[in-house]
């Protein structure tokens, strides 16, 4: 009996199992218990198929088990896997130049970590010692990871309390650019940042501007103006800009990092996700020569720079260069927001893509734009789930489907899952009283 098609004792032991022994994160809904992926699809162990627009929990760029990742990963577990910190491979030196050379200047240096959340820990740290100062601005909307030293420049009350971290006086936020919602969106001219730069200038201990190049809660994209007047006003300030591409970079955007639609030069960028191809855990923190001058890390996470991680993202990255899969975000994206667009549906307030980063953002009134109510969203998402579709729900108001497939998503994949989206809020607008 192959792995796609479990007996449905063997099946219903493991989900009895999953339910009595491993805790999760998120309550509400059945999770999906898979035992097969590839590309852009997944198995349960029911043998259903869906789509998969979560890539793995935004992991795999290039699809689920891409061949040329496993075979990479494989090989390089035949000669060494896992060294101390101090020492160093083949594969995580490789990785570290590859870097260096694909991301914007001046990024000269890599430190690896192993998850999201480290990354920004030491991209804070090094920011911090560079500047002699703990001040640092964040945006509205901010999603940096669930460590206390990330959660402090992190928007939700609710991830704060999570971890008992609360407001710090050695962070702030300051205006994100969510267009849709802006007062100033029939004349937009940047007005949003005029709050920004007072902020800024009550704050002249600030060392840093933290922010992801596109806000991936919710799928806020920054217009080209926005990103140019805040990158002017941190550099008249002297502020090191941080930017966290860990859901944005390898080709998520459209771009082999977000920061190249905006010609941004950051001081320390943080990548991570889907770095290692979905092998193992990999993040790194990449910054300038003047930035890490001096810098004490105090120690290394304890797999940073794993050889069969760094091997596998070295294997994705030529993946992504030799399958033109960057180019196939880039069209994707503006092929879905074509597709979703021809729905006229009532309940679509907005759709926003940056190549495969984006979604679609659940109204009750197009033209109120009043958010509809998170009972109607989750009951349209779990209808979804039924018709073979994974995806998860964001936003600043709950309210907006979060679309970030495998970037070898096809055209008719995206059609298939317009056709399931159109049906579902039909269905679930006719039952909603």
């Amino acid at each position: 009996m192959s792995e796609k098609s479990l007996s449905k004792s063997q099946a219903d032991a493991l989900v009895t199992k999953d339910s009595k022994h491993v805790l999760r994160p998120w309550s509400g809904g059945a999770p999906v218990t898979i035992v097969h992926a590839e590309g852009s699809t997944v198995t349960d162990v029911h043998g259903k198929e869906y789509l998969d627009f979560t890539s793995g929990y935004f992991v795999n760029q290039a699809g689920h088990c891409h061949p040329r990742i496993i075979e990479a990963a494989v090989s390089q577990m035949g000669r060494v896997m896992q060294v101390s910190g101090k020492q160093a491979t083949p594969a995580s030196i490789n990785l570290a130049e590859r870097l260096v050379e694909i991301t914007p200047r001046p990024l000269a240096k890599t430190f690896f970590a192993t998850g999201g959340s480290e990354a920004i820990e030491f991209a804070i740290k090094m920011a911090r010692q560079h500047k002699s100062s703990e001040t640092l601005a964040y945006l509205d909307n901010a999603y940096h990871g669930l460590t206390l030293g990330a959660l402090e420049l992190c928007a939700s009350e609710k991830y704060r309390q999570s971890g008992g971290a609360t407001l710090s006086d050695r962070t702030y936020q300051i205006p994100n650019p969510y267009c849709y919602r802006c007062k100033y969106a029939d004349n937009c001219a940047t007005q949003c940042l005029d709050e920004a730069e007072e902020r800024l200038d009550e704050h002249t201990d600030t060392a840093a501007v933290v922010a992801e190049t596109v806000q991936s809660v919710g799928g806020i994209i920054p217009p080209d103006a926005w990103w140019k007047r805040l990158d002017e006003m941190r550099r008249e300030r002297g502020l090191l800009l941080i930017l966290d591409e860990i859901q944005t970079g390898l080709g998520r955007t459209g771009a082999m990092f977000a920061a190249e639609h905006y010609g941004l030069e950051p001081d320390i960028l943080t990548a991570g996700k889907g770095l290692s191809g979905g092998v193992g855990s990999l993040s790194v923190v990449l910054a300038s020569d003047e930035v890490v001058d001096g810098f004490y890390g105090g120690t290394t996470p304890t797999n940073a720079g794993n050889a069969v991680s760094a091997a596998a993202g070295l294997a994705l990255i030529d993946t992504l260069i030799d399958e033109r899969l960057i180019e196939n975000s880039a069209h994707m994206g503006r092929y879905f927001t074509e597709v979703v667009a021809d729905l006229d549906d009532p309940w679509v307030g907005d759709i926003r893509f940056k190549g495969l980063l984006g979604g679609v953002e659940l109204v009750a009134d197009r033209h109120s734009k009043e958010v509809l109510p998170r009972e109607l969203v989750s009951r349209i998402a779990d209808a979804l789930q039924e018709d073979g579709m994974l995806l998860t729900v964001s936003g600043p108001y709950g309210n907006v489907l979060r679309l970030q497939p495998p970037l070898c998503i096809t055209a008719e994949q995206l059609d298939t899952f317009a056709a399931s989206l159109g049906g579902t809020l039909e269905s679930v607008r006719r039952t909603a009283g």
